[in-house]
């Protein structure tokens, strides 16, 4: 499976599935990338030798972003940059665009990075988390594909750490529910209810070294 993540920022999930195909916890994918500006997920790729590129793009200068991806071909395209898609991108992979965002949606739509985790603490929610989606040509409207949900009863430090676990959880979820690729992974199932739909994998086996590494990277 050919995986393009478009990133802005530091590249976590990039960085999730790359030590999870390392160690072998992920088969059959190959990682590609796309960045509209210098940031740590370019650096982390050219660093790893992980097939990169930097363009300029905005949604009335699509050229760049459109080349690329016709280059790569990919399966799935992970939306995690700092920009919305335009019509023309969206139309042309429709199905394949999917992006994780750190809220239950429909709340707080709109918002990137922590802020949604940052917004619901401040409005005393009781229950926070993450949602894979489509993308289509809205912001954070598209149809939701997996969702993990957490009591907000800890501090909003622990919360951010553990929404990004599950968030990287159930953006591999999603590939798995989208692609009906089953040779990607080789783990068991697991029922864990804070998951919907259940993970089609084990997550024991991202246990404290992992992340530990992870934070390494």
């Amino acid at each position: 499976m050919r995986v393009c993540f478009l990133v802005s920022g530091n590249g976590g999930n990039l960085k999730f599935f790359y030590l999870a195909n390392k160690l072998g916890f992920i088969k059959n994918i190959e990682l590609f990338v796309i960045a509209d500006r210098e940031c740590g997920a370019s650096k982390f790729s050219h660093e790893r030798k992980i097939q990169s590129k930097i363009i300029n793009y905005t949604r009335k200068e699509n050229s760049e972003l459109l080349l690329e991806l016709e280059k790569i071909s990919p399966d799935i395209i992970v939306t995690n940059w700092y920009k919305i898609i335009d019509e023309e991108a969206v139309g042309k992979y429709p199905g394949r665009l999917i992006n994780l965002h750190y809220s239950l949606l429909p709340s707080f739509s709109g918002m990137i990075g922590v802020q949604p985790i940052e917004e619901a603490y401040k409005q005393g929610c009781k229950y926070i988390g993450a949602t894979c989606h489509y993308v289509d040509n809205s912001v954070d409207s598209g149809k939701i594909i997996s969702q993990a949900v957490l009591s907000a009863d800890i501090g909003i430090d622990s919360a951010i750490q553990n929404i990004f676990k599950n968030g990287c959880f159930i953006l591999l979820n999603s590939l798995l529910t989208v692609t009906k690729d089953t040779s990607l992974v080789s783990l068991d199932g697991n029922d864990d209810f804070r998951f919907s739909p259940p993970l089609k994998f084990n997550t024991e086996v991202f246990d404290d070294s992992f992340w530990g590494d992870l934070s390494e990277l």
